[in-house]
């Protein structure tokens, strides 16, 4: 199986578009053509924004609800990371060593303050 190439794009400063960036990342798309074409410019749910889109556009998915240790997630997955303060972020974990956080780059560890809440394993079709 050929893995899929994702290029980091930084989310917009200050912005709550996270689930946004990621699908940006993957589709190889601006973010701010996902917002138009998603209808949301603001904040983003997992099921059913990020996985009708990527379904959407040519992709099969599999959501699943944790908790998990991020060694559980499957590599082309993005993570719900829940905060202390039980808001959320997403993120896309690229392989066992490389997360790709538009919020704050290129991640190899988080500190064990977040948990992964939610998963969302894409593939092409």
């Amino acid at each position: 199986m050929i893995t899929q190439q994702i290029k980091f794009i930084a989310q917009p400063f200050r912005s709550s578009q996270c689930g946004q960036t990621c699908l940006a990342m993957i589709l190889g798309k601006t973010v701010e053509e996902v917002c138009k074409s998603l209808g949301k410019i603001y904040y983003t749910n997992l099921n059913p924004d990020l996985k009708r889109y990527l379904e959407g556009n040519g992709y099969s998915t599999l959501m699943a609800t944790g908790p998990f240790e991020i060694s559980e997630v499957p590599s082309n997955s993005i993570m719900r990371m829940e905060k202390p303060d039980t808001s959320g972020h997403f993120v896309i974990k690229i392989d066992e060593k490389k997360v790709f956080d538009p919020a704050v780059g290129i991640v190899s560890e988080y500190l064990n303050h977040y948990k992964i809440s939610h998963y969302l394993k894409f593939r092409k079709q």
